[in-house]
């Protein structure tokens, strides 16, 4: 099982304490290149994940090197900050069916998308492109949420319908 989540905050409260418990995540694999490069944030993050689970920290290129039987032989979170690196991992590691989106902050170029999460036309268009391969991409910051699907959401029809 692979949970792929997009979250700006990476291990927080509500990853720690809902999600790991509720999809008993034995594995969590971080992919972000200015994490990989952050020796002191490594140290932070190795800290604040779970006890008991075991923590990987990837650049997005060496996430391509990876054994994919490792990451599918447990129950895996996958934890990312953008759409970019998503559709990164989807075209040249592996075709996840689902996509998380938990929180991305705001940010020059971001309109709120929906509650927590703010997003550029380009991360938008990109979450369109991995709906259009069959993702299914939804909005759930907690899994007692009900999960919503980002095609339902209002920017989201108002921004692709006008596309169209």
């Amino acid at each position: 099982m692979i949970f792929v989540r997009i979250d700006d905050r990476l291990i927080h409260g509500q990853v720690v304490t809902a999600w790991v418990k509720h999809l008993d995540i034995s594995k969590i694999i971080i992919v972000d290149d200015d994490v990989y490069k952050d020796d002191f944030l490594k140290k932070v993050l190795y800290m604040v994940s779970p006890p008991g689970i075991k923590l990987e920290i990837f650049s997005a290129v060496m996430f391509q090197n990876v054994n994919q039987t490792e990451i599918k032989d447990e129950h895996t979170m996958i934890l990312i900050k953008t759409p970019q690196v998503a559709k990164f991992i989807y075209d040249k590691v592996i075709k996840f069916k689902e996509l998380n989106i938990g929180g991305m902050g705001a940010k020059p170029g971001r309109k709120v998308l929906y509650r927590n999460v703010s997003i550029s036309p380009e991360e938008l268009e990109i979450l369109k492109e991995l709906v259009e391969e069959g993702v299914k991409v939804y909005y759930q910051a907690v899994p007692s949420d009900k999960p919503i699907d980002i095609r339902e959401i209002d920017l989201y029809k108002k921004i692709i319908n006008r596309k169209e």
